[in-house]
């Protein structure tokens, strides 16, 4: 009887042992998830105040002094810094050197404004391209345009 006893007891402490492990890994889990869901949700909220896109007609590009004019509208509730050295533009994937790129303005692009990127003539031949446009915040938007 005894015997019996103390084997239940062990039997039962074991029980509790194990499910107080799934509990802790239970609890491990459900945390790294809820922290994943902040950060991510911190992410999706910084790209949406520093909003922007490019709004030219894709089949009427204008030039002005020998480069091509892209305009950004900043669509956003933030400012964007809007410099060569802060803005990557790739025409078909290849990085446009900043030395080569004039921003109007230069500095920041307010809520609601228009920028323009001049693009060299030179970097640009006649048939359909791809301009990339990715801001420090790491937002980027894309244009597939066409040059007369």
């Amino acid at each position: 009887m005894a015997g019996s006893v103390a084997s239940e007891l062990v039997l039962f402490i074991t029980s509790l042992l194990v499910a107080g492990m799934v509990a802790g890994g239970l609890y491990l889990v459900t945390q790294d998830i809820s922290d994943g869901i902040v950060v991510k949700g911190s992410s999706v909220a910084t790209a949406l105040r520093t909003n922007f896109e490019i709004i030219n007609d894709p089949e009427n590009i204008p030039s002005s002094g020998g480069s091509y004019v892209f305009y950004v509208r900043n669509i956003g509730k933030s400012s964007i810094t809007f410099t060569p050295d802060s803005v990557v533009v790739m025409i078909d994937g290849v990085i446009i050197p900043p030395s080569n790129l004039t921003f109007t303005p230069s500095g920041i692009l307010a809520p609601y404004d228009v920028g323009e990127i001049h693009v060299p003539t030179s970097f640009l031949s006649s048939g359909y391209h791809r301009i990339t446009v990715v801001t420090e915040s790491g937002n980027r938007r894309s244009l597939i345009f066409r040059i007369g």
